[in-house]
């Protein structure tokens, strides 16, 4: 990179700013979906074997 304040702004957002980010926010909202579905699933698990007896 050359000392030239356009091509250094330039070089970052090449290499900073990319689709690479969007596709890494998709499978973080994934994660962070499978993750809530998991928490309800266990409380409405838990809910259910309480309201059969099994778990007092």
């Amino acid at each position: 990179m050359s000392a030239d304040p356009g091509s250094i702004f330039g070089g970052l957002l090449r290499r900073c700013v990319s689709d690479r980010y969007t596709r890494v926010r998709g499978l973080a909202v994934e994660d962070v979906a499978f993750l809530l579905l998991g928490v309800v699933s266990s409380v409405a698990t838990t809910y259910l074997l309480s309201l059969a007896g099994i778990i007092v």
